[in-house]
């Protein structure tokens, strides 16, 4: 059996989604919300300085930007934000060049994401991918952590095993953007690194990744 796993921001999509998703939603839902869009940015800045860590940090910007928005307009406003990028060549076209190989060779085809899953779908949609691992939103909160590193392997092996199989015992591709999915790209028999930047390229082959041009 062989899997193919994508991740989504900057690796099936040409840039990140989800402070653009928290500004497009807000303009939608509650405008005055957007005048918060400076203590977002210092939030981010506290990620960064290790004040507090990611499932925190989305969920702060949902209940900021957001407040508790009804998960129905989320989806719809999910499916609009991705028509939006979509119609303006939101996919990187060398991932969706290997996205058709894999389809041709009849690879089971998952997108694992940090994304949140009430516009993550929308995108897989486009892609005619039906299963998606995703960050799950309840309203209020993150069910289970934010869908990241470690956290995304787990998530990714118990899909696995939901459809009786074991990641250890297929062919897995997996491709990624991001050094913080170091777990999945350890596990995958074929791990590609996807990028613009010469220096992280360089990096992933040093690690034993495939790695390819994002220009």
């Amino acid at each position: 059996m062989r899997i193919a796993v994508y991740d989504l921001d900057n690796t099936l999509t040409r840039r990140a989604t989800f402070t653009p998703f928290l500004v497009f939603a807000a303009r939608r839902i509650a405008p005055w919300r957007l005048a918060f869009l400076p203590l977002w940015v210092a939030l981010m800045l506290s990620y960064r300085l290790g004040l507090c860590d990611r499932t925190a940090l989305k969920t702060r910007g949902m209940l900021l930007m957001l407040g508790r928005a009804d998960i129905a307009k989320l989806e719809e406003l999910g499916r609009q934000f991705a028509d939006r990028r979509v119609a303006s060549g939101g996919f990187m076209p060398a991932t969706l060049a290997l996205l058709e190989e894999d389809r041709s060779r009849g690879a089971c085809l998952v997108i694992a994401t940090a994304a949140f899953e009430f516009y993550a779908k929308a995108f897989a949609g486009y892609l005619g991918i039906e299963t998606v691992i995703s960050t799950r939103w309840d309203g209020c909160s993150i069910e289970g952590g934010n869908c990241y590193g470690e956290t995304k392997l787990a998530r990714v092996r118990q899909w696995a095993e939901a459809q009786g199989v074991s990641l250890d015992d297929v062919q897995l591709r997996f491709v990624s953007d991001s050094f913080a999915d170091e777990p999945l790209l350890e596990l995958a028999n074929d791990p590609v690194f996807i990028s613009a930047s010469a220096g992280k390229r360089k990096r992933a082959i040093a690690r034993g990744w495939h790695a390819l041009s994002a220009d």
